[in-house]
Protein backbone atom coordinates (compact mmCIF):
# COMPACT_ATOMS: atom_id res chain seq x y z
CA UNK A 1 0.00 0.00 0.00
CA UNK A 2 1.43 3.41 -0.94
CA UNK A 3 2.25 5.69 1.96
CA UNK A 4 0.10 8.82 2.35
CA UNK A 5 1.58 11.84 0.64
CA UNK A 6 2.88 14.39 3.07
CA UNK A 7 1.88 17.94 2.50
CA UNK A 8 3.14 21.31 3.66
CA UNK A 9 -0.37 22.73 3.23
CA UNK A 10 -1.76 24.45 6.32
CA UNK A 11 -3.90 22.01 8.30
CA UNK A 12 -7.62 22.74 8.38
CA UNK A 13 -7.84 21.80 12.05
CA UNK A 14 -5.87 23.23 14.95
CA UNK A 15 -3.62 20.86 16.94
CA UNK A 16 -6.18 20.90 19.76
CA UNK A 17 -9.04 19.92 17.40
CA UNK A 18 -6.87 17.21 15.85
CA UNK A 19 -6.21 15.76 19.31
CA UNK A 20 -9.94 15.87 20.03
CA UNK A 21 -10.73 14.15 16.72
CA UNK A 22 -8.23 11.39 17.43
CA UNK A 23 -9.70 10.86 20.89
CA UNK A 24 -13.23 10.60 19.50
CA UNK A 25 -12.09 8.12 16.84
CA UNK A 26 -9.93 6.10 19.22
CA UNK A 27 -7.07 6.24 16.75
CA UNK A 28 -3.87 8.32 16.66
CA UNK A 29 -2.80 9.36 13.17
CA UNK A 30 0.79 9.29 12.04
CA UNK A 31 -0.11 11.71 9.23
CA UNK A 32 -2.14 14.51 10.83
CA UNK A 33 -3.08 15.96 7.44
CA UNK A 34 -5.34 12.97 6.85
CA UNK A 35 -7.47 13.47 9.94
CA UNK A 36 -7.66 17.21 9.21
CA UNK A 37 -8.83 16.50 5.67
CA UNK A 38 -11.43 14.00 6.88
CA UNK A 39 -13.15 16.79 8.83
CA UNK A 40 -13.25 19.26 5.90
CA UNK A 41 -16.70 19.55 4.36
CA UNK A 42 -16.99 20.14 0.61
CA UNK A 43 -17.78 23.79 1.30
CA UNK A 44 -14.17 24.39 2.44
CA UNK A 45 -12.90 23.94 -1.12
CA UNK A 46 -13.07 27.69 -1.80
CA UNK A 47 -11.00 28.27 1.34
CA UNK A 48 -8.10 26.36 -0.23
CA UNK A 49 -8.43 23.14 1.78
CA UNK A 50 -8.59 19.55 0.54
CA UNK A 51 -12.12 18.36 1.23
CA UNK A 52 -13.14 14.97 2.59
CA UNK A 53 -14.98 13.84 -0.55
CA UNK A 54 -12.19 11.58 -1.84
CA UNK A 55 -11.70 10.07 1.61
CA UNK A 56 -15.46 9.49 1.81
CA UNK A 57 -15.33 7.60 -1.52
CA UNK A 58 -12.52 5.38 -0.23
CA UNK A 59 -14.06 4.91 3.20
CA UNK A 60 -17.35 3.77 1.68
CA UNK A 61 -15.56 0.96 -0.18
CA UNK A 62 -13.50 -0.09 2.85
CA UNK A 63 -16.59 -0.07 5.09
CA UNK A 64 -18.62 -2.23 2.71
CA UNK A 65 -15.80 -4.77 2.39
CA UNK A 66 -15.27 -5.06 6.16
CA UNK A 67 -18.99 -5.28 6.96
CA UNK A 68 -19.37 -7.92 4.25
CA UNK A 69 -16.60 -9.96 5.87
CA UNK A 70 -18.13 -9.52 9.33
CA UNK A 71 -21.54 -10.73 8.15
CA UNK A 72 -20.08 -13.59 6.10
CA UNK A 73 -18.33 -14.90 9.21
CA UNK A 74 -21.13 -14.10 11.64
CA UNK A 75 -24.19 -15.35 9.75
CA UNK A 76 -22.93 -18.73 8.56
CA UNK A 77 -26.31 -20.02 7.31
CA UNK A 78 -27.57 -16.80 5.69
CA UNK A 79 -28.01 -16.66 1.91
CA UNK A 80 -26.72 -13.88 -0.34
CA UNK A 81 -29.97 -11.95 -0.23
CA UNK A 82 -30.03 -11.90 3.56
CA UNK A 83 -26.39 -10.87 3.76
CA UNK A 84 -26.95 -8.06 1.27
CA UNK A 85 -29.94 -6.79 3.23
CA UNK A 86 -28.01 -6.81 6.50
CA UNK A 87 -25.08 -5.00 4.91
CA UNK A 88 -27.40 -2.36 3.45
CA UNK A 89 -28.91 -1.82 6.91
CA UNK A 90 -25.55 -1.53 8.66
CA UNK A 91 -24.01 0.81 6.08
CA UNK A 92 -27.09 2.96 5.50
CA UNK A 93 -26.57 6.67 5.89
CA UNK A 94 -29.07 6.84 8.76
CA UNK A 95 -27.12 4.21 10.70
CA UNK A 96 -23.76 5.87 10.00
CA UNK A 97 -25.05 9.27 11.05
CA UNK A 98 -26.23 7.80 14.37
CA UNK A 99 -22.75 6.37 14.98
CA UNK A 100 -21.10 9.68 14.04
CA UNK A 101 -23.46 11.49 16.40
CA UNK A 102 -22.68 9.06 19.21
CA UNK A 103 -18.97 9.79 18.71
CA UNK A 104 -19.76 13.53 18.48
CA UNK A 105 -17.76 13.87 15.27
CA UNK A 106 -19.98 16.64 13.88
CA UNK A 107 -18.73 19.01 16.57
CA UNK A 108 -15.38 19.16 14.75
CA UNK A 109 -16.61 19.27 11.14
CA UNK A 110 -15.20 22.33 9.39
CA UNK A 111 -17.39 24.12 6.84
CA UNK A 112 -16.55 26.98 4.50
CA UNK A 113 -16.17 30.57 5.68
CA UNK A 114 -19.52 32.26 6.11
CA UNK A 115 -21.38 28.95 5.83
CA UNK A 116 -21.88 28.18 9.55
CA UNK A 117 -23.77 25.02 8.64
CA UNK A 118 -25.14 22.67 11.27
CA UNK A 119 -24.16 19.09 10.31
CA UNK A 120 -27.04 17.24 8.69
CA UNK A 121 -27.52 13.47 8.94
CA UNK A 122 -25.94 13.06 5.50
CA UNK A 123 -22.97 15.25 6.38
CA UNK A 124 -22.33 13.23 9.54
CA UNK A 125 -22.64 9.89 7.71
CA UNK A 126 -20.27 11.11 5.01
CA UNK A 127 -17.87 12.32 7.72
CA UNK A 128 -17.78 8.86 9.31
CA UNK A 129 -16.93 7.29 5.95
CA UNK A 130 -14.21 9.88 5.38
CA UNK A 131 -12.72 9.04 8.78
CA UNK A 132 -12.69 5.34 7.85
CA UNK A 133 -10.91 6.20 4.61
CA UNK A 134 -8.36 8.31 6.48
CA UNK A 135 -7.70 5.57 9.04
CA UNK A 136 -7.24 3.06 6.21
CA UNK A 137 -4.67 5.26 4.46
CA UNK A 138 -2.82 6.02 7.68
CA UNK A 139 -2.83 2.62 9.40
CA UNK A 140 -3.80 0.11 6.73
CA UNK A 141 -6.57 -2.47 6.64
CA UNK A 142 -5.92 -3.71 10.19
CA UNK A 143 -6.49 -0.25 11.70
CA UNK A 144 -9.63 0.29 9.61
CA UNK A 145 -10.90 -3.16 10.57
CA UNK A 146 -10.43 -2.45 14.27
CA UNK A 147 -12.40 0.79 13.99
CA UNK A 148 -15.23 -0.69 11.89
CA UNK A 149 -15.63 -3.73 14.15
CA UNK A 150 -15.62 -1.55 17.26
CA UNK A 151 -17.86 1.30 16.13
CA UNK A 152 -20.01 -0.03 13.26
CA UNK A 153 -20.31 -3.81 13.50
CA UNK A 154 -21.01 -3.78 17.25
CA UNK A 155 -23.40 -0.81 17.21
CA UNK A 156 -27.13 -1.42 17.85
CA UNK A 157 -29.31 -1.15 14.77
CA UNK A 158 -31.60 1.91 14.42
CA UNK A 159 -35.00 1.54 16.16
CA UNK A 160 -33.71 -1.50 18.03
CA UNK A 161 -33.83 -3.73 14.95
CA UNK A 162 -31.81 -6.91 15.40
CA UNK A 163 -28.87 -7.69 13.12
CA UNK A 164 -30.06 -11.29 13.03
CA UNK A 165 -27.34 -12.84 15.18
CA UNK A 166 -29.52 -15.49 16.80
CA UNK A 167 -27.43 -18.66 16.91
CA UNK A 168 -24.97 -18.87 19.84
CA UNK A 169 -21.78 -18.55 17.74
CA UNK A 170 -23.04 -15.46 15.93
CA UNK A 171 -24.32 -13.87 19.14
CA UNK A 172 -21.00 -14.56 20.88
CA UNK A 173 -19.12 -12.90 18.01
CA UNK A 174 -21.30 -9.81 18.27
CA UNK A 175 -21.03 -9.72 22.07
CA UNK A 176 -17.23 -10.07 22.01
CA UNK A 177 -16.92 -7.23 19.49
CA UNK A 178 -19.31 -5.01 21.44
CA UNK A 179 -17.08 -5.47 24.50
CA UNK A 180 -13.97 -4.72 22.36
CA UNK A 181 -12.56 -8.22 23.00
CA UNK A 182 -11.85 -9.25 19.41
CA UNK A 183 -13.19 -12.27 17.53
CA UNK A 184 -13.82 -15.58 19.35
CA UNK A 185 -11.41 -18.42 18.54
CA UNK A 186 -12.61 -22.04 18.47
CA UNK A 187 -10.26 -24.95 19.14
CA UNK A 188 -10.85 -28.69 18.86
CA UNK A 189 -9.96 -30.23 22.23
CA UNK A 190 -10.83 -33.90 21.78
CA UNK A 191 -12.55 -36.52 19.60
CA UNK A 192 -13.67 -39.82 21.12
CA UNK A 193 -15.80 -42.81 20.18
CA UNK A 194 -16.11 -45.15 17.19
CA UNK A 195 -16.16 -43.79 13.66
CA UNK A 196 -19.94 -44.01 13.36
CA UNK A 197 -20.56 -42.26 16.70
CA UNK A 198 -17.85 -39.68 17.26
CA UNK A 199 -18.12 -37.09 20.02
CA UNK A 200 -16.30 -33.80 19.54
CA UNK A 201 -15.22 -31.43 22.29
CA UNK A 202 -14.66 -27.80 21.32
CA UNK A 203 -13.35 -24.88 23.35
CA UNK A 204 -13.88 -21.20 22.62
CA UNK A 205 -11.46 -18.43 23.60
CA UNK A 206 -12.20 -14.72 23.82
CA UNK A 207 -9.41 -12.22 24.37
CA UNK A 208 -7.02 -15.15 24.88
CA UNK A 209 -9.10 -16.67 27.71
CA UNK A 210 -11.11 -19.88 27.57
CA UNK A 211 -14.74 -18.91 28.11
CA UNK A 212 -16.66 -22.02 27.11
CA UNK A 213 -16.54 -25.71 26.27
CA UNK A 214 -19.08 -27.93 24.53
CA UNK A 215 -19.60 -31.45 23.22
CA UNK A 216 -21.53 -32.68 20.20
CA UNK A 217 -21.75 -35.16 17.38
CA UNK A 218 -19.96 -32.68 15.08
CA UNK A 219 -17.50 -29.85 15.50
CA UNK A 220 -20.22 -27.40 14.47
CA UNK A 221 -22.64 -28.55 17.17
CA UNK A 222 -19.91 -28.72 19.82
CA UNK A 223 -18.87 -25.17 18.95
CA UNK A 224 -22.46 -23.97 19.32
CA UNK A 225 -22.66 -25.48 22.81
CA UNK A 226 -19.29 -23.94 23.69
CA UNK A 227 -20.59 -20.57 22.54
CA UNK A 228 -23.77 -21.03 24.60
CA UNK A 229 -21.67 -21.64 27.70
CA UNK A 230 -19.53 -18.59 26.92
CA UNK A 231 -22.63 -16.40 26.58
CA UNK A 232 -23.79 -17.50 30.02
CA UNK A 233 -20.46 -16.42 31.51
CA UNK A 234 -19.97 -13.19 29.57
CA UNK A 235 -23.52 -11.88 29.90
CA UNK A 236 -26.15 -10.69 27.38
CA UNK A 237 -25.31 -8.49 24.43
CA UNK A 238 -27.12 -5.30 23.47
CA UNK A 239 -28.90 -7.20 20.70
CA UNK A 240 -30.00 -10.09 22.94
CA UNK A 241 -33.73 -10.43 22.28
CA UNK A 242 -34.31 -13.56 24.31
CA UNK A 243 -33.38 -16.01 21.55
CA UNK A 244 -30.60 -17.80 23.43
CA UNK A 245 -32.84 -20.57 24.74
CA UNK A 246 -34.37 -21.03 21.30
CA UNK A 247 -30.89 -21.16 19.73
CA UNK A 248 -29.71 -23.71 22.29
CA UNK A 249 -32.81 -25.82 21.60
CA UNK A 250 -32.07 -25.71 17.87
CA UNK A 251 -28.49 -26.81 18.51
CA UNK A 252 -29.76 -29.77 20.50
CA UNK A 253 -32.11 -30.73 17.67
CA UNK A 254 -29.16 -30.73 15.27
CA UNK A 255 -27.48 -33.50 17.28
CA UNK A 256 -29.70 -35.92 15.39
CA UNK A 257 -28.38 -34.60 12.09
CA UNK A 258 -25.22 -35.48 10.18
CA UNK A 259 -21.78 -34.31 11.38
CA UNK A 260 -20.49 -31.05 9.91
Amino acid sequence: MPKPRKTSQKLALSPQRIRSAQKKLGYEFKEKALVAQAFCHASTHNDGFQTNERLEFLGDAVLNMLVSWFLHEGLRTADEGTLSKRRAQMTAGTNLSLIARKLKLGELLRTGKGQDMEPTDKMEGDLLEACIGAIFLDGGLEAAQEFVLREVASAPMPDGESKGFHDPKSRLQHLALSKHLGLPEYRLLDVVGPGHALEFTMEVYVDGKRVGQGKGTSKKIAAQFAATKALEDLGPSEDDDGTSKEAESNAKKETNGSPA
